[in-house]
């Protein structure tokens, strides 16, 4: 599904009105009854005898909030809205759909000090629904004034929260949050869902999330070549075909999982077997000779290949010549339990200079792209699996920066080296060179343990291998990850998760998509 920022959204909005017609009270009130069908789905329980409090703001969220406040007040609903403008600042659509609501007489308060806060809060704590309508997708900056303080009091009276289209306070473009910011229970996102409502922090202050038709035609909400996505079913659907009886081995990709020291054998084995689990024809390890009779025993199905080691039993340059001698028209996964000595560090620079096929570098091979000032041009393929320690170093920012930044990190690591590249964490990140961003919502706390990034090292390198380009490969790479993880998480709970787990329920989630998969190409 597409994402968009606040400024996207906005020319939407033009679109609509100069190429369609559809003016701004049209999509106002699609909205409005939109979002009113679904707080009337979370009142059912509750009956007519329900109390709504809908907040609004001046602008055009204001005005969708007025919309949904005359449905629910039409289907039986005690309604009250709470205007936090006079009715002269309110914009056109909005003073358009306040005179209907005081035609109607739905009871309207309009707050001017601090002192009107007490009855607000009274009044809030005898409501079965809030409606935060106050702000939208144009907020920016911080909240002040009334606004701060009608936030934190709908924040402090402990009833359910609905925001329409973005919480207030939520910054629609990156996911970054005001000091003050509404916390709710539930968000309808209008058309498309917008980048504020899946990129942390922001994307936490949703609740549950529902994107609703607001009748934008199929033209103006399709994606577009270097558009954002928000990795969901429905777009993985899109990218993969169902197996041909007549395939083979041959077909699915040969996949060369590189990497292992002394004491540092477990990692290499996760991503291998990722790789197997995840549709890879064949996949050989390549480890120092000294772990071949460990490394042969823990996975049947795979075949192995002794590198030349160094006496603290690690790789270096002289393995080189041995790995790059195999490649070929393989795929070649690097870097899980490599160590961090200089010569690895060589290994590495040399396979990145020389490399003939589709690369995949995560853990200690990541540590040699900071000593470098990008990559050199390539028409090979290089996915980055960077957590943001790893990110960290390879920009020379600090990790605190990283985290608080993470947008900006992704795109410019991927145009720093010429990679797709996979920032790991909560909503997941994946960025071209091209500056497209794809954010994952799959995976949950549980996958927060060692190991996890080997495994999905090795799907993205069987992705490739199977002839997805790099951007899709790591995309839908980390989706059925993360979606193994939560499958496991609901069979085992999250503490005690681990990442033979994924490897476990992988085949599971595969299957199922593969079900869908053929459905969808009947």
């Amino acid at each position: 599904m597409r994402l968009i920022d606040g400024a996207a959204s906005r020319e939407m909005d033009r679109e609509a009105l100069t190429v369609y017609g559809l003016d701004t009270l049209v999509l106002m009130e699609n909205a409005g009854l939109r979002s009113a069908d679904f707080a009337a789905e979370l009142l059912a329980e509750v009956g007519k005898q329900a109390k709504v409090a809908v907040i609004c703001g001046k602008g055009n969220n204001g005005g969708d909030g007025l919309v949904l406040s005359r449905h629910l007040f039409n289907r039986g609903f005690e309604v009250e809205v709470f205007c936090l403008a006079p009715a002269e600042d309110f914009s056109p659509a909005a003073k358009a759909n306040l005179q209907i609501v005081s035609a109607l007489s739905i009871k309207t308060t309009f707050l001017h000090k601090a002192r009107d806060l007490t009855l607000f809060r009274l009044k809030l704590m005898a409501s079965s629904l809030i409606v935060d309508a106050i702000f939208g997708s144009g907020f920016q900056g911080e909240m002040e004034g009334l606004a701060k303080d009608v936030v934190n009091t709908i924040n402090g009276v402990g009833r359910p929260v609905l925001a329409l289209d973005i919480p207030s306070g939520v910054n629609a473009d990156n996911g970054e949050t005001a000091k003050t910011v509404v916390a709710a229970d539930h968000t309808v996102a209008f058309a498309l869902p917008k980048l504020g409502n899946v990129l942390a922090p922001g994307g936490e202050k949703n609740g549950t999330l529902q994107v609703v038709d607001i009748s934008f035609p199929p033209s103006l909400l399709a994606e577009k070549e270097n558009d954002d996505v928000l990795i969901d079913e429905a777009w993985a659907l899109t990218k993969m075909k169902p197996r041909k009886a007549d395939s083979h081995k041959g077909i699915f990709g040969h996949i060369l999982v590189v990497g292992g020291s002394a004491n540092m054998t477990g990692s290499l084995i996760l991503a291998g077997k990722g790789a197997l689990k995840a549709g890879a024809g064949l996949v050989t390890y390549m480890m120092p000779k000294s772990l071949h009779e460990v490394v042969k025993t823990h996975n049947l199905e795979a075949m192995t290949f002794g590198l030349p080691e160094n006496a603290d039993g690690s790789l270096g340059l002289a393995a080189a010549d041995p790995i790059l001698q195999q490649t070929g028209n393989k795929v070649l996964v690097l870097g899980m339990g490599l160590s961090r000595t200089d010569d690895s560090m060589a290994l590495v620079k040399k396979i990145l200079e020389s490399i003939n096929c589709p690369l995949v570098l995560d853990a200690d091979a990541l540590l040699a792209l900071g000593e470098l000032n990008g990559r050199k041009k390539s028409h090979h393929p290089l996915v980055l699996t960077p957590h943001p320690g790893e990110m960290s170093r390879m920009l020379g920012w600090s990790i605190r920066e990283v985290q608080e930044n993470r947008l900006d990190a992704v795109r410019l690591a991927a145009e720093k080296y010429g990679a797709v590249v996979v920032l790991k964490g909560s909503r997941t990140l994946i960025a071209s060179p091209e500056g497209k961003l794809l954010v994952n919502c799959t995976g949950n706390a549980g996958m927060a343990t060692g190991g996890m990034g080997d495994v999905l090292s090795g799907i993205i390198g069987a992705l490739l291998g199977q002839g997805l380009d790099a951007l899709t490969a790591a995309a839908l790479g980390v989706y059925f990850h993360g979606l193994a993880g939560d499958t496991a998480a609901l069979d085992k709970g999250e503490m005690g998760l681990n990442a033979g787990d994924i490897i476990g329920y992988l085949p599971g989630v595969l299957a199922a998509y593969e079900q869908k998969l053929k459905g969808a190409h009947v």
